[in-house]
């Protein structure tokens, strides 16, 4: 009994050595200052955007903020705001052309998803454009978002990923969804792109080459992933990814608990398949190819939760303490640095109060994040909406 307890704690030790290194390290790397992106600026010419909204329901987000985006300190006429309605109110559609976005309204279906939406609108021939925007019902920008974000493009920027931060810290959830968002900007944009990484996308707040979006989009039909999807496909051309830090979405936090476990269960889902179903091409594209961006982001899939690496390291700590005493120091230095490369993003936070409470909430999420995990499959073959609040 104990030869297979002690088998057991040396596979998680090794599969949390693993976690934590690959934390740390792009964890210290973000600490330093972000790189300016090299480049020639190519032309003075505004460029012409095409901003998509896929909208679900959510008829009063998405009324707040689509009137936000439209107060864009940029040329009028050289921007396009497309919302992508599904099951929209005929009112709220109506309101919505009356701020000046444009309305296309997708046909009745029990088999919908993100990709599928946006192809939609693509097939429609909506017109010709030098880049575009995929942003989320919720989220909210500054009036220089389409200029900051135009500028990158304007030398030679062929992806954009701006930083999405919270709009809502209401509770304990809320606020522990605010510093997953801190930590992955830190060491999956920010730590990646430090060490010559393309930064990974996150499903809104993303810019993109127009033509190339339209490529790389054809065939997508993806229940949960979109965004990795979507990554994968550009990375597998090469296409190298950047990361604006300078460039704010707001974007809402989850603050109700089966809310988080459907979340979750969708990313979970995706992580798992995208991780089978590209693993041994990861191994010919960095063998065979050099390709190491690609076989970079397939290695993330391995990644456990950070919230299920910090419970599986208390866990072990305890564990191990009447095992093997190798594993439990082997455990202790593991959980240093895994605590060490979550904190680094988030330390500001933890200074006050009501961020220091949060961390009361880790139990909980722990237990929700294993339920989402084991239920995952859920997300597989049906649409797992997100809503959202209006405050």
């Amino acid at each position: 009994m104990n030869t297979i307890m002690t088998t057991i704690c040396t596979l998680l030790v090794a599969i949390l050595a693993f976690n934590a290194l690959y934390l740390f390290v792009f964890s210290i790397a973000g600490t330093f200052r972000q790189r300016p992106e090299s480049g020639k600026k190519a032309s003075l010419e505004p460029i012409k955007t095409l901003v998509l909204f896929p909208v679900y329901k959510e008829d009063e987000v998405i009324l707040q903020s689509i009137k936000s985006f439209m107060q864009q300190k940029y040329t009028a006429d050289h921007f396009t705001v497309v919302v992508i309605a599904d099951e929209l109110k005929e009112e709220t559609m109506a309101l919505m052309r009356r701020y000046g976005a444009s309305v296309c309204k997708l046909p009745v279906s029990d088999k919908r998803n993100k990709a599928k939406a946006i192809n939609y609108l693509l097939e429609q021939n909506p017109g010709s454009y030098d880049n575009c925007i995929i942003m989320d019902a919720d989220n909210l920008v500054d009036a220089t978002f389409l200029s900051a974000m135009n500028e990158h493009f304007l030398y030679g920027a062929k992806v954009v990923q701006a930083r999405r931060v919270a709009k809502n810290s209401i509770n304990n959830l809320s606020q522990l969804d605010t510093y997953s968002e801190i930590i992955n900007n830190h060491i999956f944009r920010k730590g990646q792109r430090q060490l010559g990484f393309s930064s990974s996308l996150i499903g809104s707040g993303m810019a993109f080459e127009f033509e190339l979006f339209k490529d790389v989009m054809k065939g997508m039909d993806v229940y949960s992933g979109f965004d990795k999807e979507l990554e994968l496909r550009l990375l597998e051309r090469k296409v190298k990814i950047k990361y604006a830090e300078d460039i704010l979405v707001y974007d809402e936090k989850v603050d109700n608990h089966q809310v988080f476990i459907n979340q979750r269960r969708r990313w979970v889902y995706a992580q798992i398949h995208f991780l089978k179903a590209n693993f041994f091409n990861a191994i010919y594209q960095l063998a065979v190819k050099g390709n190491f961006d690609y076989a970079n982001k397939v290695f993330q899939f391995i990644l456990l939760p950070r919230v299920m690496s910090i419970g599986f390291c208390g866990v072990l700590l305890v564990v191990t303490a009447f095992v093997d005493t190798r594993l439990f120091a082997a455990t202790s230095v593991i959980s240093v640095m895994l605590v060490v490369a979550l904190v680094i993003p988030v330390q500001n936070k933890l200074r006050s109060a009501a961020g220091l409470a949060a961390i009361a909430d880790l139990p909980r999420a722990f237990a929700n994040m294993l339920f989402a995990t084991v239920t995952s499959g859920k997300a597989s073959k049906i649409f797992l909406h997100t809503p959202h609040n209006t405050r």
